[in-house]
């Protein structure tokens, strides 16, 4: 790791954040079966069928089917001994995807698999959300060793407006903060609203530029009004957590170590009290 200290001073504050539960909307899960895991996180999911797959030999391809208020969703999960991946082309944006991964991403570090991007590739809109959720279970599990960027990520999209990634495998700190200002960067691009909004940690509440408190209704708004949150597919929570990580980012350094004091000594203010309570997947 690079240090323990300014450089990655967003990534050490959230990991002491994680230790509260009701940060994740999906909760922490110890099994190890991949249709029991799937089960909890997606509660009525069920498991179709299991299929050898002919292109990727002692890989496995199970096929899930998930029923929800607006539709039907397929999704695929490859697993080999040591590999994971999934392909959710055939679900439409928005409709389970950050608890599909979730279980996928837990699946992978309860059975020390490495969860990988779709071998076929990334669309657009997944270079931009897979981060935020490698993002999430980073912090989740205080680890980056169950996850990995898809090639794409490495390269990023300029045209996208989505840095490339760092990584470097068994360097948790450090990857966690590349990420971070990768999600930062990516969504900033498309919703500049973000980059003029901040979190006070003081009040513990979400501002605007001019220092007025950012309600509910107010974040629904940019969901339903900006186009750039549709390009993101970026909603209530997705605004709140880059606005939580721009604000540790800025952070000047005399007031770093105020922060991480203020974290250690009483975390669960930030989600009782905080509205970051269900703001990571």
């Amino acid at each position: 790791m690079t240090d323990s200290g300014n450089s990655t001073f967003a990534a050490l504050w959230l990991l002491e954040l994680s230790k509260e539960e009701d940060l994740f909307f999906n909760p922490r899960s110890g099994e190890d079966n991949l249709k029991e895991v799937m089960e909890r996180f997606m509660p009525g999911s069920i498991l179709e069928s299991i299929n050898d797959v002919p292109d990727w030999p002692d890989t496995l391809r199970w096929d899930f089917a998930y029923q929800t208020a607006q539709r039907d969703i397929y999704f695929n999960v490859y697993v080999n001994a040591i590999e994971t991946w999934l392909d959710v082309s055939e679900s439409s944006p928005g409709l389970g995807g950050s608890a599909i991964y979730a279980a996928v991403a837990t699946f992978a570090f309860n059975t020390r698999r490495t969860f990988v991007g779709d071998p076929d590739g990334l669309s657009d809109l997944a270079l931009r959300r897979r981060l935020d959720n490698m993002l999430c279970s980073a912090v989740k599990y205080s680890s980056t060793d169950h996850i990995a960027p898809h090639p794409d990520q490495i390269i990023g999209s300029k045209a996208l407006g989505v840095p490339p990634l760092t990584w470097v495998r068994g360097q948790t700190l450090d990857n966690i903060q590349c990420m971070i200002d990768t999600v930062i960067a990516s969504l900033e691009h498309v919703v500049p609203e973000v980059a003029h909004a901040y979190y006070d940690f003081q009040s513990k509440t979400f501002r605007d530029a001019e220092g007025r408190q950012l309600l509910e209704t107010v974040f629904g708004s940019w969901s339903d009004q900006l186009a750039g949150s549709r390009t993101a597919s970026a909603g209530i929570t997705t605004f709140k957590r880059c606005i939580l990580l721009g604000s540790l980012v800025r952070q000047e350094s005399g007031a770093r170590s105020r922060l991480l004091e203020q974290v250690l000594r009483d975390s669960r203010q930030f989600v009782d009290e905080g509205e970051l309570f269900g703001i990571f997947y």
